[in-house]
């Protein structure tokens, strides 16, 4: 009994080995399967998806490096924008007498003369000779001056006092009984030749003063000691 058992039990062995083998053969030997119609749209349909997301990818970085592009450019525009901007306050500044400036020019010396040289006729100058060295001044260039170092502003007044004891400039007083140094930047050249030129200076009580002139390689002018006043003025709106 127990012998037959086991050839049956070696027969099924046997019986299921072949199977597997037969199994295996069958399926090396049969090609690979081949795709419906249905999974091949939807394989291309997939591929065709995938192409246009790579497309649009392609596209989106293309965008990003040109906007990259455009800021890098709107930052260099940006930055010109606003170093022109700074030149302009700058030279503003430098206009109005907000900073200290420096450069060449030309210093005239007013000195009163001895009135007993003069009895009877001797005169001391008043606001109109120091308006009228200011005017010939700027005529002939200058872009920055002061008298006896107080800064000329746009706003600044030149009146003299009832008795002329003093001539205001501005809040400043400045005696017309002492020696008056002014100063003007511009070229210093030209500003000589203009100030100097014979009778430039025989104006009015000018001829009782003793008037020396140096230029200057290099001059200091300190800023306006007052604030402008732009309490009435305004922006008018262009059309």
């Amino acid at each position: 009994m127990k012998k037959k058992t086991t050839q049956f039990v070696i027969a099924l062995v046997f019986v299921i080995l072949g199977f597997l083998l037969a199994y295996q053969y069958k399926q090396l030997k049969d090609p690979v399967r081949k795709l419906t119609v249905q999974e091949t749209e939807d394989l291309l349909h997939e591929i065709e998806l995938i192409q246009k997301e790579k497309e649009n990818l392609k596209t989106e970085n293309s965008k990003l490096q040109e906007d990259l592009k455009s800021y890098e450019e709107g930052m260099a525009s940006e930055s010109a924008i606003n170093r022109t901007l700074k030149e302009e306050l700058d030279k503003t500044r430098l206009i109005l007498g907000l900073v200290d400036v420096k450069g060449p020019g030309l210093v005239i010396t007013l000195s009163p003369t001895d009135p007993v040289l003069n009895p009877g006729t001797f005169e001391y100058l008043t606001d109109l000779e120091l308006v009228y060295i200011i005017n010939e001044l700027k005529f002939a260039g200058a872009e920055a001056i002061s008298i006896n170092d107080q800064r000329l502003s746009l706003q600044a007044g030149i009146k003299s006092s009832a008795n002329n004891s003093y001539i205001l400039l501005s809040d400043f007083k400045i005696s017309p009984k002492e020696a008056i140094t002014i100063k003007a930047i511009g070229d210093k050249n030209k500003l000589y030749s203009a100030m100097s030129f014979n009778g430039a200076m025989d104006y009015n009580a000018l001829i009782f003063y003793d008037i020396r002139f140096q230029p200057e390689n290099e001059l200091i002018l300190q800023k306006i000691g007052n604030p402008l006043s732009t309490s009435f003025i305004t922006e008018e709106e262009t059309p």
